[in-house]
């Protein structure tokens, strides 16, 4: 464009000195397709647009379709335009997508890609980088689309057919193989009286038709709330085993929170970890700013239940990330404080520590359960026989398989 400027004013120039007609006429024409050039694309600028459709959430392995559609509403065809979308490295096969259409007038297009569930995270999408300009090549206009879009992909749920807690209720709403309560909710029969049965089980009709006393058999049952802990601090786990040892942990909490919840038991979750949330779209460039930005507070979902409260736990569960700073014995301290008595507190960490084993003990003297899970491979079985030492429940997680133990009954902590 600018040496099209140049010799159009050269022989604008040479014109006016020589007064050559032809002269005139070709610096005239050259103008004239400038102008062109830069009305076209002007108009066309006005008439685009450009925005983006995206499934806002993934389950783990399965796909989203994005589709990024241009619309061109001008009376003039647009040549050519250019589109480059920066892709989610770890949920998509390339860094970015580029493609090259032709629009004719009214006319629109649209360009889909497709992202898998593979990696956990809040995965954010662009910028949109859209290029376009006239038939001649003279003239162009570069627009950034740079909005925060997201796309959440959930972390895997493996599949756990058992996990009980003792009650310290006698009203449950899971079925329990230890009889440390009885729910009177739950009568699955009726049975002959013996001594030391209160009255309040005597079933009078079955005692009147069957002529003799017959109490009603109750199922044993477990209910309680169930706080899980989940420890996101780099200096919870080894070097060599940090990324590995962290994403099991999340694997766990996200486990665990859906067998709960799916069995009517009432769930929260709290993190030390950064939630990409609290910067509202923005990009940190280091740890330490993101922990300024975060401040005091620790990502959570209050205790809850049901499939709505689920979705929010495995939202969560796909955000946070690890995140220096906050110790997971504060963790425990910090967010035990309004805890129900008989909460059973579940604390996902890599490795052990003095200062969690004490806030964890406390917290039994407190009246909560205390479970603790260390997902970290290098030490993993020394920190649960250290934590069962210390007297608290332990389990060492350091792979899906590992899980089996909690498809066996004999499971009850």
């Amino acid at each position: 464009m600018a040496s099209l400027l140049a010799l159009a004013g050269l022989l604008l120039a040479a014109a006016l000195f020589t007064r050559f007609p032809v002269l005139f006429l070709a610096s005239y024409l050259i103008i004239a397709l400038l102008a062109l050039a830069h009305i076209w694309v002007w108009l066309i600028q006005r008439g685009l647009h450009v925005h983006r459709e995206v499934t806002p959430r993934i389950f783990h392995n399965e796909t989203a379709t994005v589709t990024i559609r241009i619309r061109n509403h001008s009376l003039l065809p647009i040549p050519w335009l250019s589109v480059r979308e920066g892709l989610p490295i770890r949920i998509a096969t390339h860094d970015a997508l580029r493609r090259v259409v032709r629009i004719g007038p009214r006319k629109s297009t649209d360009i889909t890609y497709t992202l898998t569930g593979s990696a956990r995270g809040y995965h954010r999408l662009g910028p949109l980088e859209v290029r376009f300009g006239d038939v001649f090549g003279i003239s162009s206009r570069d627009l950034i689309i740079d909005t925060a879009e997201f796309v959440i992909a959930y972390p895997e749920i493996v599949p756990i057919e058992s996990f009980h807690i003792e009650s310290n209720t006698p009203f449950g709403d899971m079925r329990s193989h230890q009889r440390i309560y009885e729910d009177p909710l739950r009568v699955v029969g009726s049975r002959d009286y013996q001594p030391g049965d209160s009255e309040r089980l005597i079933n009078w009709k079955a005692t009147a038709a069957a002529g003799r006393l017959l109490v009603r058999t109750l199922e044993p049952a477990v209910s309680h709330e169930v706080q899980i802990f989940l420890d996101l601090n780099p200096e919870s786990y080894s070097r060599q085993w940090k990324d590995p040892a962290s994403e099991m942990s999340v694997t766990v909490a996200t486990s665990l929170a859906s067998f709960m919840l799916q069995n009517r038991q009432a769930v929260g979750i709290v993190a030390n970890g950064l939630d990409p949330i609290y910067l509202h779209g923005d990009r940190v460039a280091s740890q330490a700013e993101a922990r300024r930005r975060m401040g005091k507070a620790l990502p959570h979902i209050p205790v809850g239940r049901g499939r709505s409260h689920l979705m929010s736990c495995l939202d969560l569960l796909a955000r946070v990330e690890l995140l220096a700073g906050e110790t997971p014995s504060k963790l425990v301290t910090t967010a035990s404080q309004n805890l129900a008595w008989g909460t059973t507190s579940i604390v996902i960490t890599g490795l052990r520590s003095d200062d969690l084993f004490a806030a964890l003990t406390a917290q039994r003297k407190l009246g909560h359960r205390v479970i603790a899970i260390f997902t970290d491979a290098s030490a993993a079985n020394l920190s649960v026989s250290a934590a069962r030492a210390a007297g608290l429940g332990a389990f060492a997680v350091t792979s899906k398989e590992h899980m089996r133990v909690w498809r066996d009954d004999r499971t009850s902590v």
